[in-house]
């Protein structure tokens, strides 16, 4: 009995570090985010400004189609790894959940302790992710998109406000950045749907090992039952 006191006990401590160790590395992960996407967005305004005007000659539709595809190219890539630090984040908490289930026997006893918003379990496409994931996840993409909306109004812009025509070189570039921009964002839905597969498929193996824990509890108090009988 004192064995298995102090086995819950050093659970217990085990979760609770790591749940300060994961709040740890979301607030610095949080200020990575937010620091690298005020600094994206500040050369693109800048680059978006002074394209085509007299202060920066330099600063060509050339340039600021490609200023344009490394910043929407950059906030896919961050998207992309939302998703797979909160699926393996998720993936994680499915394994501790084995562990707990396997610990606390008595579904009343770990209830007290770990309340219902702490299961990783019965999770759809739109919050299989953890809340600050999927937050960041949605935000870069809505950015891409946002990105991707208002280099077309300046396109537009250039072409028929400042009476700046495309040449044959200009129209393959544009043509290329689109499609290569639709690609991205196409694929950030695409990846979404394959971590909630994975996810899927992991929260099975985690019930199954969840019904083979009850069962072969189930078992045992039988046992114990038959044998306190006789």
């Amino acid at each position: 009995m004192t064995t298995k006191k102090n086995n819950i006990e050093e659970l217990e401590n085990h979760l609770h570090k790591q749940l300060a160790e994961n709040d740890n590395n979301r607030i610095s992960i949080f200020i990575t985010f937010i620091v690298g996407i005020i600094a994206l967005f500040g050369f693109y305004g800048y680059v978006y400004v002074y394209t085509n005007s007299y202060k920066h000659p330099e600063f060509n539709i050339e340039v600021f189609l490609l200023m344009s595809f490394v910043a929407i190219g950059i906030l896919c890539f961050l998207s992309i790894l939302s998703l797979n630090l909160g699926y393996s984040f998720r993936r994680d908490q499915l394994i501790i959940h084995i562990i707990r289930k396997n610990r606390y026997k008595n579904e009343t006893e770990m209830s007290k302790i770990f309340d219902e918003i702490y299961s990783p379990l019965n999770k759809d496409c739109s919050d299989f992710l953890p809340d600050f994931y999927n937050m960041f996840y949605w935000l870069f993409l809505i950015s891409e998109i946002f990105l991707c909306i208002i280099t077309i109004k300046k396109v537009i812009c250039i072409i028929f406000v400042e009476s700046s025509f495309l040449n044959c070189k200009n129209e393959i570039c544009l043509l290329l950045f689109f499609i290569i921009i639709v690609c991205f964002i196409i694929s950030t839905f695409i990846l979404r749907a394959n971590y909630f597969n994975k996810y899927e498929n992991k929260e099975q193996w985690c019930q199954t090992q969840i019904s083979e824990i009850i069962s072969n509890e189930q078992i045992t108090n039988g046992k114990k039952k038959d044998h306190s009988k006789n």
